[in-house]
């Protein structure tokens, strides 16, 4: 699949690669298009940002950062447009730790200028999400100088935002340009380069989940978008051991694969190529911080201790078998009020949507049950060849992590691990996507396998 083309630009003083996305029809049956406009990777790419805003026809952008975000980048930002002669404006964030809430994206669209036609966001995740959404409210272009390859949300046209106590995902701009100078990637701080790559270590979950979907609700899926991000994923894990050395290939190897990451989920119109399970660990997780003041981590170290929670679980599920009098029973016997009321309990005001998005999917059905579990008991060998052959075993996932440096329990980051077994029972109520736990609840071993995380 055909989906990026690759030029150097000798005139730089290190090698840039520019990659254009294109658009072409796929064994799948759909033609998949990206909306991101260009991508700039390597040593001193910062440079091109005159020209590439040029190009877009942006005369006076409005860049937003936050107090980190400044000293890593947006004083060179502001430097290099003040040198090419390009009036600007902006907002930095006076937070050391910034929430993507209503509150954040409302000060930035108070500080807003209306002669303003391009929002630069300099920074990663919480910064490009903001950006992007006041990107759209404003109807003008959106680029990013990232910061750090900490999560893979850089090309994507959605944003993770805290909305009444819940994560969610809301309809944003995709980039009309992405800069990733590894100059300053690789000073990122080390728990950022660390996030990144955990971040992509997750697309094995992911991965495996889209295909069992696949194969038990039809749901859509594309084999080369698949193939996209496994390639990717492995040039990340390849170059693992050079990313706290801060080798530019490493670093370059992982921020192009959260880039690809973004791409694949606007190929596939949907983020099941880049999350799972795993990911709604982290969302939890983060519910819970800000509704309780857990303690919380990265995004993509929180999706790296999910990875190896979701792989130790998948490892135990491949090897039972389906019962169905087992399922029927356990199915039969759930309560979702009293559901209703636990998940109140764990999340606080949060868990109001999680509970009325039942009342669309209608998940709980006993008849949609019974339909599923005939499909699964057919289905199970091909599943749990899915299973291994897309998730490595937990041992080697253990050993990527060791060569990062990045946590391995839930313990480590602070949080505590009584909660595990809520936390995948609730995993199943965030979205509406089949995943792990919701197979589990399916064949009856959700309750079981939960209280394995004790």
């Amino acid at each position: 699949m055909a989906i990026a083309k690759v030029e150097d630009h000798g005139a730089m003083p290190t090698r840039v690669k520019k990659i254009e996305i294109k658009k072409r029809g796929c064994p799948c049956g759909r033609s998949h298009t990206c909306e991101v406009g260009s991508v700039i990777v390597g040593s001193r790419a910062l440079l091109r940002l005159p020209e590439e805003l040029s190009r877009l026809g942006v005369t006076r952008p409005f860049i937003l950062s936050d107090v980190n975000t400044r000293a890593a980048a947006a004083e060179q930002v502001e430097k290099i447009l003040s040198e090419a002669k390009i009036p600007y404006s902006g907002y930095c964030y006076p937070e050391h730790r910034l929430e993507p809430d209503e509150r954040a994206v409302s000060a930035a669209e108070m500080s807003f200028e209306r002669e303003c036609d391009c929002v630069i966001a300099v920074g990663s995740g919480v910064i490009g999400d903001i950006a992007k959404l006041l990107a759209k409210s404003t109807a003008t272009k959106y680029a990013i100088v990232a910061t750090a390859p900490s999560m893979d949300g850089f090309a994507s046209a959605t944003s993770s935002m805290t909305v009444g106590g819940l994560k969610v995902s809301l309809a944003s701009r995709a980039a009309d340009l992405i800069i990733g100078d590894t100059d300053i990637l690789k000073n990122a701080p080390r728990e950022l380069l660390v996030s990144g790559l955990g971040d992509m270590l997750a697309k094995y979950i992911s991965i495996a989940e889209w295909r069992i979907s696949n194969l038990l609700t039809g749901e859509y899926y594309c084999e080369d978008i698949a193939e996209l991000m496994r390639s990717s994923l492995a040039e990340c894990v390849e170059n693992a051991g050079g990313l706290l050395r801060r080798e530019d290939k490493a670093v370059e190897a992982v921020f192009r694969g959260l880039v690809t990451a973004g791409m694949a989920m606007s190929y596939a119109g949907a983020s099941r190529p880049a999350s799972g399970v795993e990911h709604y660990f982290s969302h939890l997780w983060d519910m819970r911080g800000v509704e309780f003041g857990d303690a919380t981590s990265t995004h993509g170290i929180q999706c790296a201790v999910g990875t190896l929670i979701a792989a130790r679980l998948y490892e135990g599920l491949n090897l039972t078998r389906p019962d169905t009098k087992r399922a029927e029973e356990y199915v039969s016997s759930f309560d979702f009020s009293a559901w209703s009321g636990e998940l109140r309990a764990f999340l606080g005001k949060g868990a109001e949507a999680m509970i009325a998005l039942e009342e669309k999917e209608r998940k709980y059905s006993l008849e949609k049950h019974r339909e599923r579990i005939r499909l699964i008991e057919e289905k199970w060998d091909e599943m749990t060849t899915i299973v291994y052959k897309e998730i490595p075993s937990s041992a080697e996932i253990e050993k990527i992590l060791d060569t990062i440096g990045c946590p391995k329990s839930p313990s480590e980051l602070g949080i505590d691990e009584a909660l595990l077994p809520m936390t995948l029972k609730a995993t199943k109520d965030i979205r509406d996507k089949y995943i792990l736990s919701r197979l589990l609840w399916d064949v009856g071993l959700l309750d079981e396998f939960a209280q394995r995380l004790r």
